[in-house]
């Protein structure tokens, strides 16, 4: 999910310097590209047309893209959930990325039966994880609901790509 990664340091570099940019990103039109991107992410991906590391990492960067959007202009300039959010999201998933997905190959047998047990548990669904993200997008009240919803799909995305890399060697 390198787009993800680029894009979150990216936010919270232009979050840190307030950057006149910062402005465009919270119109409407802003908040309508992304929500557009990340219909067609998730359309790409059940209708399996593109890999699925690649419309994770579209889902991401566009769900990104709606929470700044959306949540901007209900708080203050200076609110420090929109530089530290998008910088804990570019280290997770840097760190995943760095430590099990690259790995992934050097897996042990038990490491993999008990990844492909996760895998089937109902509870680390794709499907509920990519709701719960968008009902978290929504709630602004809450909030540390999206960053905890962010942080279940990239956990997801990480046991995903592992299984992919598992499953093709």
């Amino acid at each position: 999910m390198i787009g993800f990664i680029l894009c979150s340091l990216s936010l919270a570099v232009l979050v840190q310097n307030q950057n006149e940019f910062l402005q465009l990103l919270t119109t409407p039109v802003a908040l309508g590209i992304g929500l557009t991107l990340m219909a067609i992410s998730l359309l790409a991906g059940y209708l399996k047309k593109v890999p699925t590391v690649i419309w994770h990492d579209g889902f991401a960067t566009s769900g990104l893209l709606v929470w700044y959007a959306y949540w901007a202009p209900q708080f203050n300039d200076d609110a420090p959930m929109f530089f530290f959010f998008p910088l804990y999201y570019s280290l997770l998933t840097s760190i995943v990325t760095l430590t099990l997905i690259n790995k992934s190959e050097y897996f042990d047998q038990e490491s993999i039966g008990r990844l492909r047990y996760l895998e089937k548990n109902s509870r680390f669904n794709i499907s509920m994880i990519v709701v719960f993200v968008l009902i978290s997008l929504l709630i602004t009240r809450h909030y540390a609901l999206y960053p905890i919803a962010m942080t279940f799909f990239i956990i997801r995305h990480t046991m995903t790509a592992c299984l992919e890399i598992i499953n093709n060697r």
